[in-house]
């Protein structure tokens, strides 16, 4: 079938069929900016659903930071106060990476009553918004808003006060901006995320991907470890997903769990059987 779409393609660029037709075999998708879709984005050209090949095997599990000790890892580890605080607000609240990057500062409310910033949600969080950015970041869904815990708020204080020794007063509405290298002031790319996760892997010995630790977080959340387990629904709506069915990937049972819950079943014969 590739070799029949590759066909169409060079059909229609060479004008032997009607571009109609090609319609019916391919078409334009867009992938959003992320590690397929590099840091503007592209559109790719894909065969129509009718001809893709039917998968019976199930969606692999997303990735994420399974080992509790490379995730103490990357928690401890030594960074400069802007990279410490992008990290801790990707693996504690879940956001998209091209989330963070859009966010301006005016978005954290990291305040125990928040109304002197118009706002009547109490305690410490961020709004997720489709602000007009300047570095082609961008938020994939509408605004909501997600709580952030009292590490994510120190972090960003840490951050602050980094910022203005380096730029002094800046009027780079951005939260992340570039500090260390060139364009100082400018808003951070996606280009430069990729490049601070390059250094982070090689330090912690695991590859390590921004949105690994969404991955991570939602998986935390809706397993319940080192936190409350929530339900589907709340993670839903914390990760801004739109249907349930997106949250559901994250529901991802491990062969240990599986065997665990076997072992502790009853058996006939065991004396066990009545004693439910």
């Amino acid at each position: 079938m590739t070799a029949v779409v590759e066909f169409y393609k060079w059909a229609e660029a060479a004008a032997v069929v009607e571009p109609a037709l090609s319609g019916l075999i391919y078409e334009s998708r867009y992938i959003a900016a992320g590690v397929y879709g590099g840091e503007q984005g592209r559109v790719r050209q894909v065969k129509v659903p009718e001809l893709q090949a039917r998968r019976n095997e199930e969606t692999p599990a997303p990735e994420w930071i399974e080992s509790a000790q490379a995730r103490a890892a990357l928690l401890d580890l030594e960074l400069a106060a802007r990279d410490r605080f992008l990290v801790d607000l990707l693996f504690f609240t879940g956001l998209r990476i091209g989330e963070a990057l859009a966010l301006f500062r005016q978005d954290l409310h990291f305040l125990g009553e928040n109304s002197g910033l118009g706002c009547r949600i109490r305690g410490p969080h961020i709004h997720v918004r489709s602000n007009e950015v300047l570095n082609g970041a961008r938020a994939k869904t509408g605004h909501r808003w997600v709580p952030v815990p009292d590490r994510v708020v120190f972090s960003y204080e840490d951050y602050l006060l980094e910022r203005r020794d380096i730029l002094g007063i800046d009027a780079n509405p951005h939260v992340f901006v570039n500090l260390y290298r060139s364009s100082r002031g400018a808003s951070m790319s996606y280009a430069g995320v990729v490049d601070l996760f390059h250094r982070i892997s090689k330090s912690v010995s695991t590859r390590v991907r921004p949105h690994m630790l969404r991955h991570t977080r939602a998986t935390m959340w809706l397993r319940g470890i080192d936190t409350p387990r929530l339900d589907l629904d709340t993670v839903r709506v914390l990760l801004g997903h739109a249907s349930l069915e997106a949250t559901s990937i994250y529901a991802h049972s491990r062969a240990e769990d599986l065997r665990a819950a076997v072992g502790n079943a009853s058996l006939p014969g065991t004396g066990d059987e009545n004693g439910r």
